[in-house]
């Protein structure tokens, strides 16, 4: 059966199904099988979401000819609806939107999207990544779901700062939670909605602003995530020490420390055509074997990442980079797939917060310590060998420390 959801947020449990309108769990039918996206109260469900078949393309692409009128008067209602509200200046983050909008509207809207699901269900082939994508996209949908804790007066505080004050009106003007973009961008990264909470271009200023919903922050995330990722392509063995030390002291072979190693390696990698004659890109280049990655990974102009990810249109000189990006960010992923399920399946009240770049921030209940250990250990433990792995515990985002 298909079906659509009324609502994302966890508290506002509402669907279309049978031609009617049902905001009672135990009322959903036992045979409903596919909508659109996910919704949190649908976690414990067998849904196929169709939304995932697209892959980030849009659906317009796909509408048939004759859905086409259907689907455009439904979803531009839909928007005057969402503009009449923003003028009203309601505040759907404290209101289920089905109680804002005529159960008529509600009705005819929905019944659109179930003909456009059906179609796009049976019309466009099942992604070889479809699992994947699934987890993924209830992972975050999860993470949108829960509102973020925020000191605002803090935020207005720094909003006085000339150079501050145009993040401080974004954030204050921005919805109190996290969407992010799943196929935002090429290589796989995640992106953020326009007009939701800026967790991944945030200023280290307002960090201290950012406060736990339980008892204090740890942050998990990979010590030279690109670098170690670059190591697992070619089958070489992790060090044990942090990666540029690793550069300075195995490849250059100099004094000049880990700060510079670091710089020449990401000049190297990002194809900076200054760097590209240096003495460090070319011992970088002989260690790495530039050429026998792009020999596997990239033909034709198109990258294909060791775990499928197709990105067409790519020229030579990025192709290093996008592959070791593309893999680096599903790799992350995948890891926070891990402690995602570890935390709802043992965890008294700790959550996924926030996936900022090569980090997993998460909110900790003091009862949860236990699990610190475990979720480094799952972090650490890839398909290309332990990575290193830096642990910051602090009561704000802004006040995260190292702990050994």
């Amino acid at each position: 059966m298909y079906f659509q959801t009324l609502d994302d947020k966890t508290e506002c449990v509402g669907i279309y199904a049978n031609q009617r309108l049902i905001f009672d769990v135990e009322l959903f039918p036992e045979d409903m099988k596919t909508t659109w996206s996910y919704s949190p109260y649908l976690r414990d469900l067998d849904i196929e979401y169709a939304l995932l078949y697209l892959e980030g393309t849009n659906v317009w692409e796909y509408i048939p000819e004759y859905l086409r009128d259907d689907w455009e008067d439904a979803t531009n209602k839909m928007v005057s609806f969402k503009r009449s509200l923003v003028i009203s200046k309601v505040d759907t983050t404290q209101n289920c939107f089905f109680d804002l909008v005529p159960d008529r509207f509600l009705i005819e809207f929905c019944e659109v999207k179930n003909k456009v699901t059906e179609y796009i269900i049976n019309a466009v082939p099942k992604p070889k990544r479809y699992e994947f994508y699934k987890h993924v996209s209830m992972m975050l949908g999860d993470i949108e779901s829960r509102d973020i804790k925020l000191d605002y007066r803090l935020v207005r505080s720094l909003g006085k700062n000339q150079k501050l004050k145009n993040q401080a009106t974004k954030i204050l003007s921005s919805k109190p939670f996290i969407k992010y973009k799943q196929f935002g961008t090429k290589t796989g990264r995640l992106s953020t909605a326009k007009n939701t909470f800026p967790i991944l271009t945030l200023n280290k200023a307002f960090r201290q602003a950012v406060l736990p919903t339980n008892d204090f922050f740890i942050e998990l995330d990979f010590n030279g995530a690109e670098v170690r990722t670059l190591l697992g392509l070619l089958g070489k063995d992790q060090p044990d020490q942090d990666v540029h030390d690793f550069h300075a002291k195995e490849i250059f072979e100099t004094n000049e420390g880990r700060d510079v190693a670091k710089v020449s390696f990401f000049a190297w990698l990002y194809g900076s055509r200054s760097a590209a004659t240096t003495s460090a890109a070319k011992k970088l280049a002989m260690f790495y074997k530039k050429e026998e990655l792009l020999g596997k990974y990239w033909r034709n102009g198109t990258v294909t990442t060791p775990y499928g990810k197709v990105m067409d249109d790519v020229d030579s000189h990025h192709a290093l980079n996008y592959l070791v990006q593309s893999t680096a960010a599903e790799l992350m992923l995948k890891q926070a797939l891990k402690i995602d399920y570890l935390l709802r399946h043992r965890s008294k009240a700790s959550f996924i917060c926030f996936l900022i770049h090569d980090a997993v921030v998460i909110d900790m209940k003091k009862e949860d310590a236990h699990l610190i250990k475990d979720m480094v250990d799952l972090m650490r433990s890839t398909n290309f060998g332990k990575f290193g792995v830096n642990f910051k515990k602090g009561k704000t985002l802004g006040s995260l420390s190292e702990v050994k």
